[in-house]
């Protein structure tokens, strides 16, 4: 197995069928099929992601097989609400989505590799903090991030078992 980690490109994305690898993980890990409200930056990827200058999308290829094999993304944090006792802003909080490894490739540490590559970008891009929000009911994903030095800010005891934490990088 040979990976190799690279930002997206606009044409990376139908050369590695990523749309569809990210929905086949959100069914894998949430049981979800497509929801508009919650994956919206999926179908718009170059939006979300590609084109503004504080946000990033990484691929893990799997050389050998030419295919992706997990994701992670960055943007500046756009909620509308507050997360317990917390304050984040657009200008110095980054917010990681669509972290996914597939099941074949999980503890190989291929996602550590991409999360230290958001951390770098947080760094370049001059953010003070990360926010994320995961779930209990995602396999492994809360050790995951807690395995990388994120805290538990917030836990919501909700039917999705949403996890808030965050990471100071100041």
């Amino acid at each position: 197995m040979n990976i190799e980690i690279i930002e997206l490109k606009k044409s990376d994305i139908e050369r590695y069928n990523v749309k569809e690898f990210l929905f086949d993980m959100v069914k894998k890990c949430y049981d979800l099929d497509y929801v508009p409200e919650y994956h919206y930056d999926i179908v718009e990827l170059e939006k979300y992601y590609i084109d503004p200058e504080k946000c990033n999308f990484f691929i893990a290829i799997d050389t050998d097989e030419d295919k992706v094999v997990a994701t992670s993304a960055i943007r500046s944090y756009d909620r509308d609400y507050n997360v317990k006792n917390r304050t984040y802003s657009r200008e110095h909080t980054a917010s990681f989505h669509r972290v996914f490894v597939h099941p074949d490739y999980r503890h190989c540490k291929i996602g550590s590799e991409l999360v230290e590559k958001l951390e770098n970008f947080c760094i370049e891009k001059h953010y003070n903090e990360i926010y994320l929000h995961t779930s209990e009911k995602s396999y492994g994903a809360l050790s995951f991030w807690q395995y990388n030095n994120f805290e538990i800010t917030y836990d919501t005891h909700d039917d999705a078992g949403t996890i808030h934490m965050e990471k100071v990088l100041v």
